[in-house]
């Protein structure tokens, strides 16, 4: 389990940095050409909803990585009030709902994909179906549902300050 996890978060900072790097240089490039070339203009119109779609997936496939090393928003102050045996307790508890509910979102979002790739629709300018953007909803959530399910079970600890990459 050990190595796939740290498959996996290599995998993920890999895919969300390049994703990052290749926004930036996208919109960069946008800027210039409208800037310095603006009657090129027009053939760049697509970055714009090309760099907003990458956001959008990188924002869902970083939910997993944000909870396991602790990043989510969270009130914590009267969790640590509690005795240990409750805090574990309550930990446990706020794992499982956390699972389940990302498992319900994972399959609301498979649906909703699934509808809207039925429907054909496409987008403006990129021309691609609409359905690419939806499946970011699952997919982080999928992700978001096995770091919840990893705490559950105890392989992580995302409930302590000292989480850092190489840990398990």
């Amino acid at each position: 389990m050990a190595a796939f996890l740290r498959f996996l978060r290599s995998l993920e900072h890999t895919l969300l940095a390049s994703v990052m790097l290749i926004m930036v240089l996208m919109y960069s490039g946008s800027i210039a050409v409208r800037e310095l070339v603006p009657s090129y203009a027009r053939y760049v119109v697509w970055v714009d909803e090309a760099t907003r779609y990458m956001m959008v997936w990188l924002v869902f496939l970083a939910l997993g990585i944000a909870l396991e090393r602790g990043r989510q928003i969270a009130m914590t102050s009267y969790l640590e009030m509690m005795p240990p045996r409750v805090q574990f307790a309550l930990r446990k508890i706020i794992d499982l709902t956390g699972l389940l509910f990302s498992l319900y979102i994972t399959w609301v979002g498979v649906e909703m994909t699934m509808v809207i790739a039925g429907t054909g629709q496409r987008s403006p300018t990129l021309g691609i179906s609409t359905a690419y953007l939806y499946l970011a909803l699952p997919a982080g959530f999928a992700l978001l549902a096995l770091r919840y399910g990893l705490s559950l079970a105890g392989i992580i600890d995302r409930w302590s300050n000292s989480t850092h990459e190489g840990a398990v």
